[in-house]
């Protein structure tokens, strides 16, 4: 038989009942596009560093030393550098023209961890400078600066030549702290190697030959630095043991020396020989003698740093937002797809059932099974594969660079790089064709086991019964007809109301989970560092102080910028938690009843004061989360003299951000077997004094090691605040989306579906809008139980992953607010009411003569 009039059918289906067409086209188009789009997002990013770090050959380990690296520590790194390239250079921490900025000035590097250039060229002599592109409004082309610190460097004066991207210093706003100016760096430049004329290399870089090629993000990659790292590392400290023996040693010998020699210069002097000359010698040696002292004293002992990639937190950062934007691509393309998948389904499902009798015809006429299945087959793949395409193209290059470009609004990465992947293509065009040409085929197969006779005849209507509500008369017999008639229609097609009711429950979870996150993550840099942490800096005093450097610091502690400030014992203490170094900051105030002045301590859930006792310690909230502890348990830390101690838990306080250990000096001396000595103090300016001038003219003192700006800190939770916050906009919006279509087409196919339906009402004399609110009443029911079904969801989902998105060193605010609830139910219900308008509008133009059609 031809097959002409089933091509020319099956074409005419799709514009016959183009609004169940375009709605599932447009279902899979947006599943496709959050599938795709985020499941390529972490891929793409991890693509595009692992290009970016090859390109500059980024340094797998770099050593530096307090002391600086001799010719001892030299030897060391050329034996474990034979399969590496050794880069060793200089570096000069210093303000710039007497102002607060400071640079860290390095020597160029020749083959790893190389600079790119923004513009303008490299240094080639001596006196030329590049410094980095985030300056560039500060200074220009051509301009000459003075740096105020040069011990290192053979001048002070020097011609800006170039602006670089810095390839070991990717974070914009928490480039690293020094010990001059505000004590935080404002950025990165780079002299020539022969500008320094330091004896010691101050930094070593190594690039291993076997990790060039591994992903640097791999389990792979850290394990075999992580071993290169603790070998290096074990070597370099037996040179340090060395070193300070000779150190001692020399030191004794010289200290010996004067002695003896101030012995015979006062044995001559008494025999009254003129020794005027020798003195002046032998005091310019005590000088020498005691300023080398004084530098033992600060510097301590010998200590080397290894670091690896991690210790720039911008590659950190980097790496915790590649995996967890993986987080969200294992949630919310799943959902998306669920929903998407359901009405898919279902509108597929109702689409053959409405076509029972046409199958019938196609049937008596003499088609084949397969020959009848045509029509819904084309229809289906049509509109499946017209979704995915569109998706597809927008989730492979243009979701991922909105990811990317909103995860590195803080960070100096560039050239984002895509990939193909043929794997979620197939994947998602799979689903896709499973949810629309799948259900299709399941419904024909049952629709085809009928008897011909039985297809041209309508199917029978469901028997109307009696529902649950009927039995609860006071309720019962005070609802008007329509409503009766409403609820039955609502119960009778159950498999319409489950689908509608899921297809708005997801959409609503969905909008609830985004909106959630963003309110979780609102307000929480003001909330800790404005309620919870009170101080505005906290400043590490140097070790062995002088009288004058004591008077120093005292006279600025008490200056008139000062409101008032709190002597505390201050370390920070490195923690191995799920595999990665935690740092976490013991706190130990003087005075304990003091402590609540500067640090808010308080139960987060009851929001009860919390004092400090000998009892235990008080921990911050997010470090007894990754360690399961809770109050009554104890709490395991190696401190940096390698003593272990388990301090018994008191309470647990609310902290949004790093890790805090806050004891009194009772618990500290008795667990710690130390005396307690303050170190540090909590600092909390009068109001209009700027918190960077003011750790400027600190730092002046030379009595401050390094200073932690409450500023600093805050403007790194509002940039991961500001990153997250875009992509949680996106999702919102495509959940937005999803809600559209999904009540879209739930609308048209119920619809479409209804029409001779609709046509008798207006026959038997119901107004448009009585004939309106009779379909669409259900619609609406339906769609408040989905929206509370939502909630339910939504909270789940909220929960999940607000535990799993956090940084390891910061914590979400828990819990929704009830403007989430109250939005998450208006866009919804809005599009619901949108879509009333529309439903009116087509019942007006319904033809009421389509009801005498039937052949009931």
């Amino acid at each position: 038989m031809s097959k002409k009039v089933l091509w020319k059918d099956a074409v005419n289906s799709l514009t016959n009942s183009w609004g169940r067409f375009i709605g599932i086209m447009l279902l899979m188009a947006v599943s496709a596009f959050a599938f795709i789009g985020l499941k390529m997002a972490g891929p793409d990013m991890r693509y595009t560093a692992q290009r970016y770090y090859r390109n500059i050959n980024l340094a797998d380990l770099t050593v530096s030393s307090n002391y600086g690296l001799d010719n001892r520590d030299l030897q060391t790194l050329r034996n474990h550098a034979k399969n590496a390239t050794l880069d060793l250079g200089y570096l000069q921490d210093t303000t710039v023209n007497n102002s607060k900025i400071s640079l860290r000035v390095l020597s160029e590097t020749k083959s790893v961890s190389t600079n790119k250039i923004v513009s303008g060229k490299l240094p080639n002599k001596n006196n030329q400078i590049a410094i980095s592109y985030l300056l560039k409004d500060k200074y220009r082309l051509g301009e000459w600066i003075k740096l105020d610190n040069h011990n290192n460097l053979k001048t002070n004066r020097f011609k800006i030549v170039g602006f670089i991207r810095p390839s070991e210093y990717t974070d914009r706003s928490n480039i690293g702290q020094t010990t001059v100016g505000t004590g935080q760096l404002s950025g990165i430049a780079v002299v020539k190697k022969s500008a320094f004329n330091s004896s010691n290399y101050s930094i070593a870089r190594l690039r291993f030959n076997n990790t060039k090629n591994l992903d640097p993000y791999s389990s792979d990659y850290q394990r075999l630095v992580d071993d290169k790292k603790k070998i290096l590392t074990k070597a370099l400290d037996k040179n340090g043991r060395t070193k300070e023996i000779e150190r001692d040693k020399n030191f004794a010998s010289a200290q010996n020396q004067l002695d003896q020699a101030k012995q015979q210069v006062q044995l001559a002097e008494n025999n009254g020989v003129n020794v005027a000359k020798q003195k002046a010698q032998l005091e310019k040696q005590e000088s020498k003698l005691n300023k080398q002292k004084r530098q033992i004293k600060q510097l301590g002992n010998v200590s080397y740093y290894v670091n690896d990639r991690k210790n720039d937190p911008g590659y950190d950062t980097y790496q915790s937002n590649s995996e967890k934007i993986q987080l969200i691509t294992d949630i919310f393309p799943v959902f998306l797809f669920a929903v998407a998948a359901l009405v898919s389904f279902s509108t597929m499902t109702r689409f053959i059932e409405e076509e029972r009798q046409n199958i019938g015809v196609l049937r008596a006429l003499g088609y084949s099974k397969s020959d009848t299945s045509l029509k819904f087959i084309v229809y289906s793949l049509t509109a499946a594969l017209t979704g995915v395409l569109i998706g597809a193209i927008g989730g492979y290059w243009l979701l991922p660079q909105i990811i990317f470009n909103s995860y590195t609004a803080n960070l100096t990465l560039t050239n984002f790089q895509t990939l193909f992947s043929w794997k979620y293509l197939f994947l998602t065009i799979f689903i896709a064709v499973l949810c629309t040409t799948g259900a299709a085929l399941i419904q024909l197969f049952f629709v085809l086991r009928a008897k011909t006779s039985e297809l041209l005849l309508p199917k029978p209507p469901k028997n109307g019964s009696r529902i649950f509500l009927e039995r609860i008369k006071p309720l019962w017999q005070r609802l008007g007809f329509n409503y009766k008639v409403t609820l039955r229609n609502i119960f009778r097609y159950k498999v319409k109301m489950i689908m509608t009711i899921l297809g708005i429950a997801g959409c609503t979870g969905l909008l609830m989970m985004g909106f959630g996150i963003r309110d979780s993550l609102a307000g929480i840099g003001q909330k800790q560092y404005s309620e919870l942490i009170k101080y505005d800096l906290i400043a590490v005093d140097k070790k062995d102080l002088s009288g004058n450097q004591s008077r120093k610091l005292e006279q600025k502690l008490d200056s008139k910028q000062v409101n008032k400030y709190l002597p505390v014992h201050f370390e920070n203490i490195t923690k191995k938690i799920d595999g990665t170094n935690q740092d976490i900051s013991i706190i130990v105030p003087k005075e304990d009843k003091n402590i609540n002045n500067y640090i808010n301590l308080r139960n987060r859930q009851s929001g009860q004061k919390i004092n400090l006792n000998n009892h235990g310690v008080v921990i911050s909230e997010k470090l007894a989360n990754l360690l399961n502890l809770k109050s009554g348990d104890r709490l395991t830390l190696n401190t940096n003299n390698g003593k272990k101690v388990k301090l018994p838990i008191s309470r647990i306080c609310e902290m949004y951000m790093g890790h805090y250990v806050l004891m009194n000096s009772d618990i500290y001396e008795k667990y710690f077997d130390q005396k307690m000595s303050a170190n540090a103090q909590l600092i909390e300016l009068k109001s209009g004094v700027k918190t960077d001038d003011f750790a400027n003219s600190l730092m002046k003192t030379e009595a401050v090691n390094a200073i932690n700006l409450n500023t600093s800190n805050k403007q790194i939770i509002d940039s991961l605040i500001q990153s997250m916050d875009k992509v949680m906009f996106l999702l919102i919006g495509l959940a937005a989306l999803l809600a559209i279509v999904v009540i879209f087409t739930l609308t048209t196919t119920n619809l479409e579906e209804r029409m001779r339906e609709i046509s008798t009402l207006k026959v038997l004399g119901f107004y448009n809008k009585e004939a309106s609110l009779y379909i669409y009443r259900e619609t609406i029911i339906l769609s408040i139980f989905g929206i509370l079904f939502g909630f339910l969801i939504g909270n789940w989902l909220h929960s999940f992953i607000i535990d799993n998105l956090a940084p390891m060193n910061a914590m979400f605010r828990p819990g929704i607010l009830m403007s989430n609830y109250l939005l998450s139910a208006i866009i919804p219900l809005a599009i619901t009411a949108i879509m009333a308008i529309f439903v009116n509008r087509k019942i007006k133009d319904v033809n009421m003569l389509e009801a005498l059609k039937s052949l009931d």
